[in-house]
């Protein structure tokens, strides 16, 4: 459920969809844009949103996402790089890959701080007015209803979402009256 749910939202994906926290990144990422600052880290614990955002900078034609390590040509003027280890190794790296592919700025997003002391890195929040954000996104976009509960980020409160399809799924499957047959 949470893989469909994801690319449910995935479809719908625009500016209105950003939390307040992932507004500021954006805003950021635009100020931060191209030369001098080759490459930057966005940087945040596990289901912050840094891949919802790297989706939404493709959706919006701002920058090619991939996973780290498949790296491929972008067919944009920017590379996101997501789930990037950050250590000072992999961040010198990916640099020489702007010259390579010709374009203006690789940004990495990775769970922890790249350690690289040259590079512009930011960090991804989840703050209670994003879970806010997000719980009416759900309702207002795709009419899901997230129980109330305190979450810690995004991720958790998707699996909560999947947990309870499954358990609703599972208790109209179980008292069924009766079951449909189709007609051949």
């Amino acid at each position: 459920m949470s893989n469909v749910l994801e690319a449910r939202i995935r479809d719908r994906l625009d500016v209105k969809w950003l939390t307040p926290s992932q507004r500021a990144i954006w805003e950021v990422i635009q100020r931060f844009d191209g030369p001098p600052h080759r490459v930057i880290n966005i940087y945040g614990i596990e289901g912050s949103g840094k891949t919802f955002l790297g989706w939404f900078l493709e959706r919006i034609n701002h920058s090619t996402y991939h996973v780290w390590p498949d790296v491929q040509r972008p067919l944009l003027s920017r590379l996101t790089l997501d789930d990037v280890f950050p250590d000072r190794t992999t961040a010198r790296d990916v640099r020489p890959l702007v010259d390579k592919y010709g374009i203006q700025q690789i940004i990495l997003l990775s769970r922890m701080r790249v350690n690289e002391r040259a590079m512009p890195t930011f960090e991804l929040c989840v703050t209670d007015d994003d879970l806010e954000n997000f719980r009416a996104n759900l309702f207002r976009h795709l009419q899901i209803i997230l129980p109330e509960s305190d979450y810690r980020n995004y991720k958790a409160a998707l699996e909560r979402l999947s947990y309870e399809v499954q358990l609703n799924t599972w208790i109209f499957q179980s008292y069924t009256p009766f079951s449909i047959k189709s007609r051949s």
